[in-house]
Parts: structure tokens; C-alpha cells; sequence
């Protein structure tokens, strides 16, 4: 598969077609420096490097209709001024039409077994679980789908055991709903090791500490239609503190 660089320009500094300026001809540069080094580390891999002009998210979500997946760096950024603010990373990932891997230059990539984890909940379930399965068998790396639900939190001691008895039913159905999910992943990657967890939790509290020793964090856009934050709080705070590459799966 071909690998596109891109490197956006506002128009006003990107230049009229070939004509040279000192911003398009450092661009220019950096483009092609970014294609020896995709050949020197990955042989056989066609890749090739566009400037374009305009706004550097407009112009990624506009070219990712074409595509199969992009690939953007979120510069570090976090906190409440990322969240508040956003930034090119969280605009693609709000907008694009297809999925979206977001990875960090300054977070060191975990230690040892490569592991994959799939945060599943909802109508995108499906999605995620194509991604995940998808990645971890191109990784060679087990994968974990983690479903945090919230039930109730410490009952009342009164009727902790009614309250304990149904909580175990919950987690027992949301097991057995699971498993359902991944039997047909399960038949067409037999060769990827595949653990499933249900926890009675917050996924906003869940998926960044099950994410501790991955080195990818696959979720869906959880998209609840509110224009101050299109992909949900739960991607949000995915993003912001899982320390390895997020994959925001859409459906293809």
C-alpha cells in the first residue's frame, strides 16, 4: 500500500504553483527528507511527498477521503489547554472520514511485549474490533478488548448482597455479549492470542490504565453529536493520557 506525505502550507506562504519562497522551499526540504527516511527504514514501501496549500487540517481531512488511513502527530500537546483549544491532531481525528492513528513524538514507546488493546462499547464495537484484530495481527501481538461499564458503585451494606448477585449477572451477560462479538474475529485471526475484560468502571479510567504496557490503544469515535466535542470524552481522554499511538476506528 502507498504511503502519502503530506505538508500543509496557508495559502498565503505556499506560493503560486513552482514559484520558489524560502517557507515552500524548507517545506520542500523536510518533505524530502521525510521519504529517505521511510525508504531507509521500511524497503519496498512507495512513498511519496506533496506539499500542499491551506490549513493543515482542512487539507488532511479533505485528501483522507481517498485514503485508508491517516497518520498524524498530535505535537505533544495535552491537558486542558488541548482540550479546550484542540489542535490539527484532534480536528482530523473529530472529522476524518476514516480512521485515524495519532501518535507522539515525546512519549517513549512501552517496554517489551508489543500488546494491543481495543476499548469496545457501542455502535462502533464493530470498527474497533476490525482495527484491533487487523493491527495486532500485522504486530504479531496479543490483544486485550477491555468493555468498562458503570453499574453502581460500593452499595449499601444492607443490600450489598442483592446489589453483589446483580452485578455479577450484569458482568456475566456483558461477558457472554463479548464473546459473541469476537467468535467471527476469532475464526478469521486464529493466529492472534485474544483476552477479554469486563470491568465495572468508568472507560475514561479504564482504558488509559489498561493501556500502561501497550504500545497501541484502539477505541471509536464515541461521537455524541455535540460540536464542542465531536469525538466524546471518553476518546478524548484516551488520547490525552494513554502513552502510546491511538487508533481512532471508523468504519470503512
Amino acid at each position: 500500500m502507498p504511503l502519502r506525505l503530506l505538508h500543509a502550507l496557508p495559502e498565503a506562504r505556499a506560493g503560486r504553483g513552482r514559484e520558489p519562497g524560502p517557507e515552500r522551499d524548507a517545506a520542500r526540504r523536510l518533505l524530502d527528507l521525510a521519504e529517505q527516511r521511510v525508504r531507509r527504514r521500511e524497503e519496498g514501501v512507495e512513498a511519496t511527498g506533496e506539499l500542499i496549500a491551506g490549513d493543515a487540517a482542512s487539507a488532511l481531512v479533505a485528501h483522507a477521503r481517498d485514503a485508508g488511513m491517516v497518520v498524524v502527530g498530535t505535537r505533544g500537546s495535552g491537558g486542558l489547554a488541548g482540550l479546550v483549544l484542540g489542535s490539527v491532531a484532534f480536528k482530523v481525528a473529530a472529522h476524518s472520514p476514516v480512521t485515524v492513528a495519532l501518535a507522539s513524538a515525546v512519549r517513549e514507546p512501552a517496554a517489551g511485549r508489543p500488546e494491543i488493546v481495543a476499548g469496545v462499547d457501542g455502535a462502533s464495537a464493530g470498527a474497533v474490533l476490525a482495527e484491533a484484530f487487523r493491527e495486532a495481527s500485522l504486530w504479531r501481538a496479543p490483544l486485550r478488548v477491555v468493555h468498562a461499564f458503570r453499574f453502581f458503585q460500593v452499595p449499601d451494606p444492607v443490600h450489598s448482597a442483592e446489589l453483589a448477585a446483580l452485578l455479577r449477572r450484569h458482568r456475566r451477560a456483558e461477558e457472554r455479549r463479548i464473546e459473541e462479538a469476537l467468535a467471527g474475529w476469532r475464526s478469521r485471526f486464529p493466529e492472534v492470542p485474544v483476552t477479554a475484560e469486563v470491568v465495572n468502571d468508568s472507560p475514561r479510567r479504564a482504558l488509559p490504565r489498561a493501556s500502561s504496557g501497550a504500545q497501541l490503544v484502539v477505541v471509536g469515535p464515541h461521537d455524541h453529536r455535540d460540536p464542542l466535542m465531536p469525538l466524546g470524552a471518553v476518546a478524548y481522554t484516551v488520547i490525552h493520557r494513554c502513552r502510546c499511538p491511538v487508533l481512532i476506528a471508523r468504519p470503512a
